[in-house]
C-alpha cells in the first residue's frame, strides 16, 4: 500500500537526519540563500528547512500536506522564530503571490500525478517574486537504475523485487519533461543537474535492517508486506556480510528556474 504521510505510525519516518555537505556545496552554487524568504514544499520532517535556516535564509515556510510531517518539523525545528509551519497543498499552497524568494521541493513530484505536475510547477510560480528561483530535488529512473552495493541500499530493492522497477517508471519524473514543463509555465533559465548526496552512515548491518523493518525514509518500502521486507533484509544481509561503517549514497537530479 503507499504511504499514508498522515498515519502515526509513520512519525519520525523522515526525522534523525542532517543535510550533507554536498547538497549546501550544489545549494550555495545555485543561489545566495542569505536574507532569503523560501518555501520548503513538501518540508516531510523539516530536515532541509533547518538545513536553509542554518544557510542564513530570513525566514522558512514549511510546507506540508500532513499534519503528521507538519508535527515533525515544528519538533525539528523548534525554537527557531525564523521557521514557519503552514499546512498546504503543493497545487495550492495557501501562500500569497509574489511572498518568496526561493521554492524548494525536495523528493515531491514523484508523489503527483504527472497530468498534476504542471500545476505544481505554476503555484511555485505564482509564489516567487520576480527573479525568484525554483529548485526541484527528485529521482528520475536513470538516477536508481544503479545494482544493489554497500553505497547504493535502495539497488537491492529492484533486484529482489523486479516488479518495483515498474512501480517506479510509473511515477517517477523524466528530466526533459520537467524542464518542458517549468518552461512551459514561465520559467527561464531552466537547467538540470546531478547530484550524489550522502544519505547516512549505518555503524553496523543491524542499524540498516532496523530503519528498513521501519520502512523509514523510504516511501518505496511501503508496497511491501512486513515478509517481503524480512526476506529482502536476509538478502542484503547476505550481500554485505559483517560491513561496519555503510555509507549509503542517493543519485539525484536537481532541476532550476527562474521567475
Amino acid at each position: 500500500m503507499p504511504i499514508n504521510f498522515n498515519s502515526p505510525e509513520n512519525r519520525h519516518s523522515y526525522l534523525g537526519r542532517e543535510a550533507q555537505q554536498e547538497w549546501f556545496d550544489l545549494m550555495q552554487k545555485l543561489v545566495d540563500p542569505c536574507d532569503k524568504e523560501i518555501a520548503d514544499i513538501g518540508c516531510g520532517g523539516g530536515i532541509y528547512s533547518l538545513a536553509w535556516q542554518k544557510m542564513g535564509a530570513k525566514k522558512v515556510t514549511c510546507v506540508d500536506f500532513s499534519p503528521q510531517m507538519l508535527s515533525d518539523a515544528a519538533e525539528n525545528t523548534q525554537g527557531l522564530p525564523n521557521i514557519v509551519i503552514k499546512q498546504g497543498d503543493a497545487l495550492c499552497t495557501g501562500l500569497p503571490d509574489s511572498s518568496q524568494d526561493v521554492i524548494f521541493e525536495r523528493a515531491l513530484i514523484h508523489h503527483i500525478n504527472q497530468e498534476n505536475r504542471n500545476t505544481c510547477f505554476a503555484e511555485a510560480y505564482r509564489l516567487l517574486r520576480s527573479g525568484g528561483v525554483y529548485i526541484l530535488q527528485d529521482r528520475t529512473m536513470q538516477d536508481i537504475q544503479l545494482p544493489g552495493s554497500p553505497e547504493h541500499i535502495r539497488g537491492y530493492l529492484f533486484d529482489v523485487y523486479p516488479h518495483l522497477r515498474n512501480f517506479e517508471n510509473q511515477r517517477r519524473p523524466d528530466k526533459v519533461e520537467v524542464i518542458d514543463g517549468l518552461q512551459s509555465v514561465g520559467f527561464k533559465q531552466v537547467k538540470a543537474f546531478s547530484l550524489l548526496e550522502k544519505y547516512t552512515v549505518y555503524k553496523n548491518f543491524s542499524q540498516l535492517a532496523s530503519e528498513l523493518l521501519a520502512r523509514k525514509g523510504r516511501s518505496i518500502l511501503h508496497e511491501l508486506s512486513d515478509e517481503e521486507i524480512a526476506y529482502l533484509i536476509k538478502h542484503i544481509e547476505k550481500s554485505l556480510g559483517n560491513d561496519t561503517d555503510i555509507v549509503e549514497e542517493d543519485f539525484w537530479t536537481v532541476w532550476i528556474g527562474v521567475k
